[in-house]
């Protein structure tokens, strides 16, 4: 499969794969696609706050290619270890039915 069809597909999986991936956790999003697609790069924006992905000499996210690179460069060691720590569950933008905690699923009867 090809890398876009792979994100058209993923991203059609649940309403909330696009906000995961774009609100903590586009570095993973990265890794994946890095290990379905060997010589993929991470770039990081200027603001330090997302990634993308070079593959090919073009540029993705969730929502697809990437047109516009503007301020984006490849990212370095010491970047990497920031955002390794980004997390879409840390950042607390969608809680579900866990105990806050345990983290055990809480059941409604």
């Amino acid at each position: 499969m090809e890398l876009i069809k792979l994100i058209d597909e993923l991203r059609e999986t649940d309403l909330y794969i696009r906000h995961i991936y774009t609100e903590g956790g586009c570095y993973r999003f990265h890794v994946l696609l890095s290990k379905l697609f060997p010589g993929c790069n991470p770039y990081i924006n200027e603001k330090k706050n997302h990634i993308i992905t070079r593959y090919k000499n073009k540029y993705y996210d969730i929502d697809g290619v990437v047109t516009n690179q503007d301020g984006y460069v490849k990212l370095t060691k010491e970047d990497e270890d920031m955002v390794k720590r980004w997390s879409f569950h840390k950042n607390n933008l969608l809680m579900l039915t866990e105990c806050p905690n345990c983290d055990e699923p809480i059941i409604y009867k």
